[in-house]
Parts: structure tokens; C-alpha cells; sequence
């Protein structure tokens, strides 16, 4: 059997097909073509803002401040800033040097509430409580005799409740402390 096309009678492009193939690329390339019109409409206000930002600094602008940022943004951040210093500045503190120091003259019967450290003056403030006066007394000759603390002070001692059967003695010491 022999078969023969005779292409004079029937159209071999499928139209529908090529149809949804132009459609589909049409959309593709007005997609394409919306990303590069937003890209450059970015880029051209990036230049614009660049552009005047170069002219604040060089104080050509004619709209410009004389400085490129305000006084309240410079106080707030120079505000942070000393903030941050106060921080660093804790933190380099040798807290184990003095625990240890601390450690050594502490008597039993002796509660430390709070330190305060001032390294810069050399002053340490010391809160507690101690069980009578006896372990208080004995705590500032160990302080006295540490040779590590000088200048000692009691500022203050009153009698105080340290729970529902217990007394004792809240005190406040001032002193120098060689810190380094």
C-alpha cells in the first residue's frame, strides 16, 4: 500500500497552540518589562537621594541645613553612645578580683546585700547584715587588716528584722579599695 499527503488540503500549524505560545511570551517579556521600569525608577531616586545627599556635605545645596544631621539626632546618639561607654565600662570591671578579696575578710555571720564599685575614685560601698555586732566588728578589723581596703567607714547601722524570729544588724560600710 502505498500512502501519499497531499498538503494542498489541510493546514499542518496548529494556530490554537501557536496562539497560546505568543500569549504566554507576551506575558512573560510585559512582566520582564515591569521589573527593568521598576529597577530603573528605584535606581533614578537612589541617584537622586545620592546626588543631594553629596551636596548637603559639600553645602552646595540650596535647600540643605548646614550640617547633614540635626542636633536632636547628634544629642540622642551621642545619648546612646555614653550609654554604651557606662556599659563597657562595667563590664571591664575585675569583679572576680574583688569577690575574691572579699571573700578572704568576710566572717561568718556576715550577709553582703549589695556592692557598689566606683573604680574611678577608688570607693566601694558595701551593704548588709550581719548577726550581732560581734561578726560586724570583726568584719571591719579583717577589712583593716587586709591591707587590700583602707579609709573604712561604718555609715550606718540599725537593728532590723531578717525574718519572723531572727534579728540582726543592717549596716552600710564605705572604703578605698586598690583595684588595681
Amino acid at each position: 500500500m502505498l500512502l501519499t499527503i497531499n498538503l494542498a488540503t489541510r493546514i499542518y500549524i496548529n494556530k490554537r497552540r501557536l496562539n497560546i505560545f505568543i500569549a504566554v511570551t507576551l506575558i512573560l517579556l510585559t512582566l520582564i518589562l515591569l521589573f527593568n521600569v521598576r529597577e530603573v525608577v528605584k535606581g533614578y531616586g537612589e541617584k537622586r537621594r545620592l546626588t543631594h545627599g553629596i551636596a548637603v556635605l559639600e553645602g552646595k545645596s540650596k535647600d540643605a541645613k548646614s550640617s547633614a544631621v540635626s542636633e536632636k539626632e547628634y544629642q540622642a546618639l551621642l545619648g546612646r553612645i555614653k550609654f554604651a561607654n557606662v556599659i563597657i565600662e562595667q563590664k571591664t570591671f575585675d569583679w572576680l578580683m574583688l569577690f575574691d578579696k572579699l571573700e578572704n575578710v568576710v566572717p561568718d555571720g556576715i550577709t553582703i546585700v549589695s556592692i557598689e564599685p566606683s573604680p574611678k575614685d577608688g570607693g566601694l560601698k558595701l551593704a548588709g547584715i550581719a548577726k550581732n555586732f560581734g561578726n560586724l566588728r570583726k568584719f571591719m578589723e579583717n577589712l583593716e587588716d587586709s591591707g587590700y581596703f583602707t579609709d573604712i567607714y561604718l555609715v550606718s547601722q540599725s537593728e532590723s528584722q531578717v525574718s519572723e524570729s531572727r534579728k540582726g544588724i543592717s549596716f552600710d560600710i564605705t572604703c578605698k579599695a586598690k583595684y588595681s
